[in-house]
């Protein structure tokens, strides 16, 4: 393995701890909020409140970015790169985007 492909595998696992990280919290702090902002059913989201300080670090050692993006769709990309809209209501055109395609998708 090269040098190139230890650092990308590292930095993979790093986003991934971070990830678990982040879910974990806002999950504790706003359990509603959080399953929305990640996008997680409420099944994925008592699986990842359980988890074990050494059960993230296992998962989080996946070769594999765990973590989905979610920005895949071009009108959602657009609003939140062009000040099509501007402020405040770009933020609330780009969240009811995305709360569609979670619905869309699910």
């Amino acid at each position: 393995m090269s040098t190139f492909d230890s650092t990308l595998l590292n930095d993979v696992r790093e986003v991934n701890l971070s990830y678990l990280m982040l879910a974990q919290r806002l999950l504790r702090e706003n359990l509603a909020a959080g399953m929305f902002r990640l996008g997680f059913d409420a099944d994925v989201a008592e699986i990842i409140l359980n988890l074990s300080p050494a059960q993230i670090v296992r998962l989080a050692s996946s070769n594999s970015v765990l973590c989905a993006f979610r920005l895949n769709d071009a009108q959602l990309l657009n609003s939140l790169t062009h000040e099509v809209l501007g402020g405040v209501l770009q933020q609330a055109h780009s969240t009811i985007l995305m709360a569609r395609q979670e619905t869309v998708s699910a």
